[in-house]
């Protein structure tokens, strides 16, 4: 970590790449459940009547779509996360002796 004055006083920090990218995954993995909630929640605001009306089908494959796409990017984000913490710690899986 290097720091730079930028003002009087204060001092800029700024962190490794390695390091802001591991933490900026880390965000993502903990904003994905609130993710999950706000997508799951867009069929409440759907038109319930009237010309506007989604179908309970179309609905219930919405809700499984986003059930999906939410395992799959957790999937991701932890593959990420696993990797950069075996890389970072420089230990292996499955090398159990």
């Amino acid at each position: 970590m290097t720091e730079r004055k930028t003002r009087a006083g204060s001092q800029a920090v700024f962190h490794e790449k390695r390091t802001y990218r591991r933490r900026r995954v880390m965000d993502a993995a903990r904003l994905a459940p609130v993710l999950a909630l706000i997508l799951w929640s867009v069929p409440l605001i759907w038109p319930q009547s009237g010309d506007g009306t989604v179908s309970s089908a179309t609905a219930l494959i919405y809700i499984f779509a986003v059930w999906a796409g939410i395992i799959v990017l957790t999937w991701g984000l932890s593959q990420v996360l696993s990797d950069r913490a075996q890389r970072h710690t420089g230990s292996e899986t499955g090398t159990d002796t």
